[in-house]
């Protein structure tokens, strides 16, 4: 499929016939999926680059370029001398894989298994950027506090990072829990070893709510005030801090309305919200793709990621949301067979789909 502009009608409703255990599948085969479709292609910031390199439109995994020119091409190098090809996910892609992997051995979200799991995966990294599959700062400074003797109950442990790491991992969460208090309660406890900042975290407790939400069959046009009822419970008030945060979610629909904004094509999206690792920079452009693109998982997903920049983590998120909205079967096939080690995370997914 190629890129789609503005003539195409504007759709704001997903499918509201798909089982739960199918929603839980789409959720996270779309964000492995959206993981691994930038492994090989991030941190182009130039799309002409981009483009040069991987040809128009980006359809289908890649293996990261050894020989690109890009501004990263070091990192996109060092990928590839590592192993990593076409269809692997990334570090925080295996991040998110061990929090699945403890959720579904205790039925929870357990601190204690998934932090004795953290601690035997940062114990094969050096601590440097060139290590693992490349390890970012946030996992770069964890490793050091924690090699320095600083405990997981410690909130010294936390980094003053404004990445989207939590958020692609309540992911698990949000697909565990239906009730949006504990939902909200058990992310921001799982995000506190890692983030400092009360406002970082609570963007990020928003978008689990949001997949929540989406996986209890919300359709976007009562997305808002469903977000707004929450707002109501003190805790769930006291997490997310209040209704800008919320904002930021239905500001996406501004898709529904081409002759006053347009972004053609919506790969632009990057672009207009900012092409880095922000957190603030990447939910808008992915709420924007989930209103943009409410039925169509590959569009979505495909226009985050030939945006270039973090388009793994902004394909990973629009993938979780889209993948919900449309189930695994909204997914096209290619990108959950050609997944490597999909059969593993097919038990996993059906495994997590299965607990009560």
């Amino acid at each position: 499929m190629n890129r789609i502009d503005s003539t195409q009608p504007v759709v704001k409703h997903y499918p509201d016939n798909i089982s739960r255990s199918d929603r839980v599948k789409g959720a996270i085969f779309g964000y492995l999926a959206g993981d691994a479709l930038g492994l090989g292609t991030h941190w182009y910031y130039d799309l002409s680059e981009l483009q040069k390199d991987f040809g128009s439109w980006i359809d289908r995994y890649q293996d990261p370029r050894p020989d690109g020119s890009h501004s990263f091409a070091n990192i996109s190098r060092y990928r590839y001398e590592q192993g990593l090809r076409a269809g692997d996910i990334s570090q925080t892609g295996q991040l998110f894989t061990l929090l699945l992997e403890s959720v579904v051995a205790t039925g929870q979200y357990n601190e204690t298994d998934f932090h004795d799991r953290l601690d035997g995966f940062f114990s094969k990294l050096s601590g440097e950027s060139f290590s693992g599959r490349y390890t970012e700062s946030i996992v770069r400074h964890m490793v050091k506090q924690r090699n320095d003797g600083i405990s997981w109950q410690d909130r010294k442990l936390a980094s003053s990072a404004d990445s989207s790491d939590g958020a692609q991992m309540a992911v698990v969460l949000a697909l565990l829990y239906d009730d949006p208090e504990t939902l909200a309660i058990e992310a921001d406890n799982m995000m506190q070893p890692f983030f400092s900042s009360d406002f970082i975290r609570g963007n990020q407790v928003v978008y689990a709510l949001t997949l929540q939400a989406l996986m209890k069959g919300v359709q976007l046009e009562d997305l808002r005030d469903y977000l707004y009822k929450q707002l109501k419970n003190p805790m769930i008030r006291s997490l997310i801090g209040g209704y800008d945060n919320v904002h930021t979610v239905v500001n996406g629909a501004i898709a529904w309305q081409p002759e006053v904004v347009r972004i053609e094509p919506a790969l632009h999206v990057s672009q207009v919200y900012g092409m880095d690792c922000q957190l603030t920079h990447l939910l808008p452009a992915s709420y924007y793709l989930m209103h943009r693109f409410p039925d169509n998982f590959e569009q979505g997903v495909l226009s985050a990621t030939n945006g270039g920049g973090n388009n793994m983590a902004r394909a990973a998120l629009t993938g979780a949301l889209l993948g919900a909205m449309n189930g695994i079967q909204g997914i096209p096939e290619r990108f959950v067979r050609d997944l490597n080690h999909t059969e593993q995370y097919m038990r996993l997914a059906e495994k997590l789909a299965s607990l009560p």
